[in-house]
């Protein structure tokens, strides 16, 4: 049905098209007793251009630039690395200048950051392991692991043959702390009885 209709929708605009392609001679009378219409004028027929606006946002003068000092020179010049400058990690260099105060630099994709390092800012950094927080079950040939995320505890089995350096020491610990006595905690077998 659709298909009988698209037809005759394109039947229908190829006969106005036809009708449109007349010349004057193959016309019915009808169109050849009406006088001829007469062409419009233009509405902006003039014989001037009209101007065209590029941006009209930006002003038209170009803004003059003021000339530098060197200290101004010297203070918008990007930081760089220094020579002689001790390299402390990964892109990070650690220098001494002349008054003694101890500069750190850093590479970035985005340049070179600088700042200066405080007595009190290298504080040793201490990785956890990836076993803290690791609970493990003995099921006998295997071992059932469970970790606290934020999206809730996160639970596993791996046979005891399978399992990776950090599950092994977690399931080691956990046997220890079992071992040690059902009384005691965990956190103070390692204590001396008299501060138990």
């Amino acid at each position: 049905m659709k298909t009988i209709a698209l037809l005759g929708i394109c039947a229908a605009l190829a006969l106005a098209d036809q009708d449109g392609k007349k010349t004057p001679d193959q016309s019915s009378p009808r169109t050849a007793t009406t006088p001829a219409k007469r062409a419009r004028p233009a509405p902006f027929a003039s014989s001037q251009p009209i101007p065209v606006r590029h941006n009209l946002h930006q002003p038209t003068t170009t803004p003059t630039q003021g000339k530098l000092t060197p200290e101004q020179k010297a203070a918008s010049a990007l930081p760089t690395v220094p020579q002689g400058a001790q390299e402390a990690g990964p892109n990070l260099y650690r220098f001494t200048d002349p008054q003694g105060k101890v500069w750190m630099y850093r590479k970035t994709p985005f340049g070179v950051s600088k700042w200066e390092e405080k007595p009190g800012e290298q504080e040793p950094r201490t990785e956890t392991p990836a076993s803290a927080g690791l609970a493990a079950t003995d099921l006998g040939d295997s071992v059932q692991f469970q970790r606290a995320t934020p999206f809730g505890p996160q639970k596993w089995t791996r046979k005891k043959s399978e399992m990776t350096a950090d599950e092994k020491a977690a399931f080691a610990a956990q046997e220890n702390a079992k071992q040690s006595g059902p009384g005691t905690k965990p956190g103070n077998a390692a204590k001396p009885p008299e501060q138990q």
